[in-house]
């Protein structure tokens, strides 16, 4: 598709959005700002040295402001708003957000690169028999595109992209996205404060690049799927499948199949392929906390795995109903955040209760329940909704195996006891990579690249969203996001308002470019680990909430 850049420049002035002063004091916070020089909206002014000095201007205009409930109609920003280009990497749900927060704004253009055929992200990619949303799908959604009609109460996952696709088309997001074409670098220019983005064409391998003023990495963190690290994986000889990559045509019906893994995927996936396989074995490292619904305590006259047709038509027509509804499911689910405290009776009783229905739904097998009952806190892993897989794990031709694998051979695989398990068919539901750091490199001020700058602390982000030495650059559920609390439409809302809001302050106050200071960046992350080692997110699983 095509991609047409919007220009914006010959719309009509939008009345902006009101903003008051404490809202602006909080975008002047913790940043290093280069103002431009005089002439620097022609394009060819040098650059001014960092200033962290903070603009007086500032405190005068948000009085102004507040009393005139209009950010832009200051007459310092009249016709003075400076032309920014954005690129966005990405046209999932962070993409899209995005998007829309920046569609239709004065004097901004953007464009989004999808290494895709179509919108999704993650939803369009993750298409295994049984893929579904571990969130209730009525809180999984835009908040500006409520959705009456989802189908399931974990809606599956071409529910989910042809949601997000419905979207697109609403908000005409198309025409402003490139796909199958992957960013595959990107690159800060410190003398001409631009990025440089290098995309591939992913039909004909063709590269080419890019310029913006600021770079939205809209990648998310589940888009690069991991297979896992076991001795002679590449040696195997039979049908081997990855559940981010998943081949519809191998035919499992009567095979010897082998699944690895116990997050989400496998839970997903173990219980279609359990109904067609002669025999089905399940290798799992370590266990999760799966439980019938996750928002516990939703009300038995409401909660329905399959909505029924009147109760969608209720959604639909009951504007108030269905707002309290939406509600109630976000409230069960953050109620219980308290219980993320290692030491909480929240967390006891909390875990005393998932044990307990995790022991009544294996009430047949003692021996599965001290095979998959977790030994660690509730929530230290993410707890995964999944009464099939504990139905279907009881089945005379589903086995579940907690001898760790030793290595896999031609035939299957060899676990440390010696055995070894002939398999026909092979899938690695062995998640994707969160280590943040992506599949491209990404080089800011000076050159150093993200992995060089995380290579003696790890990844650091302030709030998930701007990274230290990457001037004008945003990252949406980037390091220390809220990826454990709930829903994450929420979050990456919040998210692309706070991206729309910083890039009109740099617009509206003349900055060329804006950057986390690194000694708040490291006071924040400071802070959040030390937070987190009375958090159940620092227990004793090995989770990449950490």
């Amino acid at each position: 598709m095509a991609v047409k850049i919007a220009t914006h420049l010959d719309d009509p002035v939008k009345p902006a959005v009101s903003i008051t002063e404490l809202e602006v004091k909080e975008l002047t916070m913790a940043v290093s700002q280069t103002p431009l020089s005089d002439d620097s909206t022609l394009g060819d002014s040098t650059i001014s040295e960092r200033s962290d000095v903070e603009d007086s201007t500032t405190d005068k205009l948000a009085q102004e402001t507040q009393s005139a409930g209009v950010y832009g109609r200051h007459p310092i920003h009249d016709g003075s708003q400076r032309p920014l280009h954005v690129l966005i990497a990405g046209a999932g749900p962070s993409g899209l957000s995005v998007a829309m927060e920046l569609k239709g704004l004065p004097n901004i253009t953007f464009q989004i690169f999808e290494k895709n055929a179509d919108v999704g992200g993650t939803w369009f990619e993750n298409r295994y028999p049984g893929a579904a949303c571990d969130v209730a799908s009525h809180a999984y959604q835009w908040s500006s595109h409520s959705n009456p009609n989802w189908s399931h109460h974990f809606a599956p996952a071409e529910e989910i992209g042809e949601y997000i696709k419905t979207v697109a088309i609403k908000e005409s997001l198309y025409e402003y996205i490139t796909l199958k074409s992957r960013v595959v670098d990107a690159q800060w220019m410190d003398q001409r404060s631009k990025w440089v983005i290098q995309i591939e064409d992913q039909v004909s391998q063709e590269t080419s690049f890019q310029e913006c003023d600021l770079f939205v990495n809209a990648g998310g963190i589940l888009n690069n799927w991991r297979w896992p690290d076991i001795p002679g994986l590449r040696s195997y000889k039979g049908e081997l499948l990855h559940s981010a990559s998943w081949n519809p045509q191998v035919d499992m019906r009567g095979r010897s199949v082998g699944v690895i893994g116990s997050g989400a995927s496998s839970i997903q996936i173990v219980p279609s392929i359990q109904k067609i396989a002669e025999s089905l074995e399940v290798f799992v490292r370590s266990p999760t906390y799966i439980l019938p619904t996750v928002g516990f305590g939703i009300e038995s006259s409401i909660y329905n795995e399959c909505y029924t047709k009147s109760q969608k038509e209720q959604f639909a027509s009951d504007a108030a109903m269905y707002r309290a509804f939406r509600k109630r499911i976000e409230q069960q689910m953050n109620e219980n955040f308290a219980g993320q405290r290692k030491d909480s009776a929240e967390q006891d009783a909390g875990r005393r209760w998932a044990e307990n229905v995790m022991r009544e739904a294996l009430a047949s097998s003692p021996e599965l329940q001290e095979k998959l009952i977790p030994k660690w806190e509730l929530g230290c892993r993410r707890p995964t909704p999944g009464k099939p897989y504990l139905e279907a794990v009881q089945q005379k031709n589903v086995h579940v195996e907690r001898v760790p694998i030793e290595s896999i051979c031609e035939s299957g695989i060899l676990t440390t006891d010696g055995k070894m398990h002939k398999l026909d068919v092979l899938v690695c539901a062995t998640g994707f990579d969160t280590s943040f750091h992506g599949r491209y490199r990404i080089a800011g001020r000076g050159g150093r690249t993200l992995k060089e700058l995380w290579s003696q602390s790890g990844p650091e982000a302030y709030f998930g969203l701007t990274v230290a030495g990457l001037p004008n650059y945003f990252t949406l559920l980037g390091p220390n996001c809220p990826i454990a609390n709930g829903s994450l439409f929420p979050c990456i809302e919040a998210t692309a308002k706070y991206i729309r809001r910083a890039i009109q302050k740099m617009q509206q106050c003349q900055i060329r470019t804006l950057e986390v200071k690194s000694g708040v960046q490291r006071q924040l992350n400071d802070y959040m680990h030390r937070v987190h080692q009375d958090l159940v997110w620092t227990g004793n699983c090995k989770s990449w909430c950490e």
